[in-house]
């Protein structure tokens, strides 16, 4: 299963999902029962089971150049996230250029970012599990996933309103993603887009973009908030 690979599948309905093929073009059974309930049983778009079945594809076709079955390869996810943050197209594609290796020290720079390996972390939590639930793969691979967690480290806000801990399954297998600085506009700003606006109807606009983080600091796009503006107004 080496050339493991994400495919588009048309059904006569018209209906499209995307499935897992081997190296033989055949059909990774256990990938497919979890897209096809993603897209038909869960109501999924057609994106999202693309992107679950890249995912996946990646895990597989990693299990086998390693010489896992994947059962195994769970136990494991620590190395997968390493070879994911740095095997390139050479070693992790397709078509794996033989002898292609994963280098990894310093001022190696990651070919996959921490957002792009939490994606494909979460399509193969979505694959085991489910393929646990449906009698496919042994109990014993979802407690290697998920970790009982209290809701300390949680927001005050997502807390209950009880003075109780409780308790939640949290995910073993996790990069932290780089935060994005929001540059929200300045009160100064939005003041002088009340002072603009001509009626109630644009004041009020305006008031509930502010208030729910609508308005960025920046001119994206050439004409930034007031371009948006404007094109509401019209």
């Amino acid at each position: 299963m080496g050339r493991v690979r994400a495919f588009l599948v048309r059904l006569p309905s018209g209906a499209r999902y995307w499935t897992v093929l081997d190296e033989d073009l055949v059909v990774v059974g256990e990938a497919d029962v979890f897209l096809r309930h993603v897209r038909f049983g869960r109501d999924g778009s057609e994106l999202t089971t693309k992107s679950y079945a890249g995912g996946i594809a990646l895990f597989l076709r990693w299990c086998a150049r390693t010489g896992r079955h994947w059962h195994a390869g769970v136990e494991h996810l620590g190395l997968f996230i390493t070879w994911l943050q740095h095997a390139g197209a050479q070693a992790s594609g397709v078509d794996a250029v033989p002898g292609g290796e994963v280098v990894v020290g310093p001022g190696r720079e990651p070919v996959r970012g921490a957002r792009r390996v939490n994606a494909v972390l979460c399509a193969v939590r979505g694959f085991v599990t489910h393929s646990v639930t449906v009698g496919l793969a042994p109990a014993r691979l979802v407690p290697l996933l998920y970790e009982v967690a209290d809701d300390r480290d949680l927001p005050e806000s997502a807390r209950g309103e009880d003075d109780r801990m409780t308790w939640r399954m949290r995910a073993r297998h996790r990069l932290r993603e780089p935060e994005t600085v929001v540059d929200r506009a300045s009160d100064e700003e939005i003041v002088a887009l009340l002072r603009a606006c001509r009626s109630a109807r644009d004041w009020l606009i305006v008031l509930l973009m502010a208030r729910a983080g609508l308005f960025s600091a920046g001119p994206p796009c050439g004409g930034g908030r007031f371009l948006a503006f404007a094109q509401l107004r019209g």
